[in-house]
């Protein structure tokens, strides 16, 4: 008997170590999760930032990326049987996750979205982004300055270019844009001479470049033809500027040189800036906002408020969301070599 004790003691031991020690692990374990990096944008400089500053904190962490939203969804469903510490994830679609992140909620895992705010659904816990709407309101700043338009300068000729109808920041981009040049439009300075400035006229599907190069292929045919000038493009990121300048390209343009906006500060970008073809971008700086991520993961793991700034603006349908917002910068070629890619 005394035997039979003696192992059943060691047999419980070891079971409350084993399990202390997944328990320890499922606390180091955080799920970062973003969307399909071929389709536009950051996203792989992103993940690996994040990565990098998530394991250098201590915690388990590795990038995954999807290629589609339903993709994003497997992993998600495969994170939250895991149970880990947090789910980081910047949504590929942000209108489907509502019922795998309700899963998340019932389990008790702490969900922090990343820089796409996730529509249907209350089980998100804090957001982190840079301050959208000023995305936009820099571009145009940036473009009344070059146009003087503060001293009537005017008329030129402008075109707007949006991201991804599924991608809740893209009307906050070009709505921050246009609403700071609408007094500029109203007093015809600023001309849009394809009347296209509702974001569903304007929108991008996918972000994908070559979506804005077709349709600023049309534009350029039907209403800049002739050596007629298109004077400046509000382009919402990178990709999509790059689009306009191969349309200029494609259809051969012989007006003014265009001024041409963008975001991101990506690789493409910063070549483009570099090259003269693109005025200027948004630098959105990775390792800013993934080091305001990884304060949240810390916070929420050992039971503490994160650090946040707004509590009253981001609100997805549902509830009002406990927020971080970086400030994004403004990059030309007079300081482009701040942008570390």
């Amino acid at each position: 008997m005394k035997f039979l004790a003696k192992i059943f003691l060691v047999v419980f031991a070891t079971l409350l170590i084993t399990g202390c020690g997944q328990a320890d692990n499922q606390q180091r374990q955080v799920a970062l999760l973003f969307p399909n990096p071929n389709a536009g944008g950051i996203w792989k400089q992103v993940g690996a930032t994040c990565e990098i500053l998530m394991r250098e904190a201590g915690y388990d962490a590795t990038a995954q990326f999807c290629t589609d939203a339903n993709d994003q969804i497997a992993q998600l469903k495969e994170w939250v049987a895991k149970k880990p510490a947090a789910i980081v994830i910047a949504a590929q679609d942000t209108g489907v996750l509502g019922e795998v992140l309700a899963d998340a909620k019932a389990a008790g895992i702490p969900v922090i979205a990343y820089d796409r705010l996730i529509m249907h659904t209350d089980a998100v816990n804090y957001y982190a982004s840079f301050e959208n709407n000023s995305v936009g309101e820099f571009q145009a700043r940036y473009v009344e300055e070059k146009l003087n338009l503060k001293s009537g300068a005017g008329p030129f000729n402008i075109e707007f270019i949006a991201g991804a109808p599924e991608d809740t920041n893209a009307p906050l981009f070009i709505n921050g844009a246009i609403d700071y040049l609408k007094p500029y439009i109203d007093k015809g300075q600023l001309v849009v001479q394809s009347g296209q400035i509702a974001f569903k006229d304007v929108a991008t599907e996918g972000w994908k470049k070559e979506n804005a190069q077709r349709r600023m292929e049309e534009i350029l045919r039907k209403y800049y033809g002739d050596g007629k000038s298109l004077n400046v493009v509000i382009a919402s990121n990178d990709d999509l500027a790059e689009g306009l300048i191969n349309a200029e390209e494609a259809v051969g343009y012989s007006g003014a040189k265009t001024i041409v906006t963008g975001q991101d500060a990506g690789e493409n970008g910063v070549a483009n800036i570099k090259a003269g073809k693109q005025t200027m971008t948004i630098y959105k700086n990775p390792a800013d906002l993934c080091a305001k991520i990884v304060r949240m993961v810390k916070a929420v793991v050992e039971g503490s408020q994160p650090a946040i700034n707004d509590v009253t603006n981001i609100k997805n349908d549902m509830v009002t969301i406990p927020s971080y917002l970086c400030i994004p910068m403004i990059v030309d070629i007079e300081n482009i070599d701040v942008v570390k890619n």
